[in-house]
């Protein structure tokens, strides 16, 4: 379930950045021919596109792993909430830990 919505995520944020960044090259390349911008402006344009995607990754991964991170939390709750099917024996002793064997301490 997490990995489709990341999945998803991941699809709509490459589909928005790559319609934008063609967007605004066609728009820069109409600038550059009508003389109103130069090869560098279409080149600051690229880059500064490419500058604004990173934070958008990034906010895709810290999603990614808050939702992951509440379902691994989740699960674990349901498994501390299981009750065990393997029960003690009547009269069963106490283990000491702290007892040495062999002159090693367990």
């Amino acid at each position: 379930k997490t990995q489709l919505s990341l999945s998803f995520l991941n699809f709509g944020q490459n589909a928005i950045f790559s319609t934008a960044l063609s967007a605004a090259m066609v728009l820069s390349a109409l600038g550059i021919q009508e003389g109103n911008m130069t090869v560098g402006d279409l080149v600051m344009v690229n880059g500064l596109l490419f500058q604004l995607s990173l934070p958008l990754n990034f906010l895709g991964t810290v999603y990614r792993e808050s939702k992951q991170s509440l379902v691994d939390m989740h699960q674990m709750f349901n498994l501390l909430e299981t009750k065990s099917s393997i029960q003690e024996a009547s009269g069963a002793i106490d283990l000491d830990h702290a007892k040495e064997s062999n002159g090693l301490s367990v």
